[in-house]
């Protein structure tokens, strides 16, 4: 994490939204990535120097600690776990390991309303958990997470309204979505008809 693997994770979904092999491997990555890792104690004091010095010699503050830096590109992270979601939703492959991020992600507390405010992660993970039900992996972690999110909604009158709005909302821009869809298709199909008539 401190030598940049989020960063370099992250840019690799970004540069590559619609290729599952690089989707796949991030998300391979991102499972454990997104866990800092505590303290080691076999670690001794005279290690934890080098390390200070490496990071010091490449530029990096040697001090950030890998929380810090999650903490930091959290956000990010969930939103590119959901689009891989959406790109690659026949791809049991892909669901299953971003679930599993997902589900690391909503161990930490602080995390959930991340997770709740990024667009079509609450609906994905039921969307998952609907669609893959003989996959008992995907099925704990995307309860899992459901569950630990359903907790934090449900100890908070303010954020379940707000989020519940939010769900509402995003229905409403989808269904708007599809019926502009619908009424573009309708019109090219009566001009395409028209063309036929005019040329017969």
């Amino acid at each position: 994490v401190k030598l940049g693997g989020l960063t370099v994770t992250a840019n690799a979904m970004l540069q590559h939204p619609y290729n599952a092999e690089v989707q796949f491997r991030a998300l391979f990555a991102l499972i454990n990535l997104v866990i800092p890792s505590e303290a080691r104690p076999e670690e001794t004091e005279e290690m934890r120097q080098i390390e200070r010095e490496l990071f010091q010699e490449l530029g990096e503050v040697g001090e950030t600690s890998e929380k810090e830096m999650l903490d930091a590109s959290v956000g990010q992270i969930a939103n590119l776990v959901v689009v891989a979601m959406k790109n690659f939703c026949s791809s049991e492959a892909i669901l299953n390991r971003a679930c599993l991020v997902l589900h690391n992600l909503s161990l930490n507390e602080d995390y959930h309303s991340v997770l709740l405010w990024t667009p079509n992660c609450y609906q994905m993970l039921e969307w998952c958990i609907g669609n893959y039900p003989h996959d008992h992996v995907l099925q704990q972690s995307a309860g899992g997470t459901i569950q630990r999110l359903n907790e934090t909604l449900s100890s908070d009158d303010d954020l379940r309204d707000r989020f519940n709005h939010s769900i509402r909302a995003q229905q409403q821009h989808s269904l708007d979505v599809a019926w502009r869809d619908a009424l573009y298709l309708e019109e090219r199909q009566q001009e395409l008809a028209q063309r036929q008539m005019n040329q017969s």
